[in-house]
């Protein structure tokens, strides 16, 4: 019994592993979702501590680009070579390896830093600056259009008020709204002197009792 506990007490060990690691894989092919569509690929990104990680070979299996030297690059980078870790992903065949991943907030920010004359890469390159002009631009010439609708406007109200400053009926209206918010500002300051003695006679209730 003596010889024969350790080797039971390894095979248990041993078991529980390969048990850990069988759990582990069907943990993550259940948190495993596509992440990006090219050229008839797919590419998965994993779900692990509440962020996205997405392995960066498949991307430049996609991207036709020399994955060796992206990972030399990518290790050498100030801020990269912090922020990398393995996971678990599925290759360009499906199956299982462990990877290197960025967050998906790096990932974008990532891929260009890539130095690469693929021609898929160079297009897909050429998209980005596209979406990124886009968006900037709209956003730019949509506040300036907005800014010159707000002017407009303001100048045609500007317009109608000095039209209507001698009309009576726009007079009455107008010292009307003054009295209202007089109403108005007497009823807040009413309210809370209410409260104020409701809160007083409390207290005074309280310390009597």
């Amino acid at each position: 019994m003596r010889v024969a506990f350790p080797e039971l007490r390894d095979m248990i060990a041993t078991t529980q592993n390969r048990a850990f690691c069988v759990l582990h894989q069907i943990n993550f092919i259940m948190k495993t979702e596509k992440f990006l569509q090219f050229n008839g690929k797919t590419i998965y990104f994993q779900s692990y501590d509440g962020q996205f990680w997405i392995a960066i070979k498949p991307i430049c299996e996609v991207l036709n680009v020399s994955y060796n030297p992206q990972v030399l690059a990518l290790k050498n980078d100030v801020f990269f070579k912090d922020a990398y870790t393995l996971q678990y992903m599925h290759d360009s065949s499906n199956r299982l390896q462990k990877m290197i991943c960025l967050p998906e907030k790096y990932i974008y920010g990532w891929l260009f830093s890539i130095n690469s004359s693929s021609e898929e890469f160079l297009e897909y390159k050429k998209e980005c600056y596209e979406i990124l002009y886009n968006y900037f631009h709209g956003t730019i010439t949509g506040r300036k259009e907005l800014l010159k609708k707000k002017v407009e406007i303001d100048i045609e109200l500007t317009k109608a008020e000095n039209e209507l400053i001698e009309n009576p009926a726009y007079i009455k209206i107008q010292e009307l709204k003054k009295k209202q918010s007089e109403v108005n500002k007497g009823l807040k300051n009413n309210d809370q002197k209410v409260i104020q003695e409701t809160i007083t006679l409390f207290n005074y209730a309280q310390e009597n009792n």
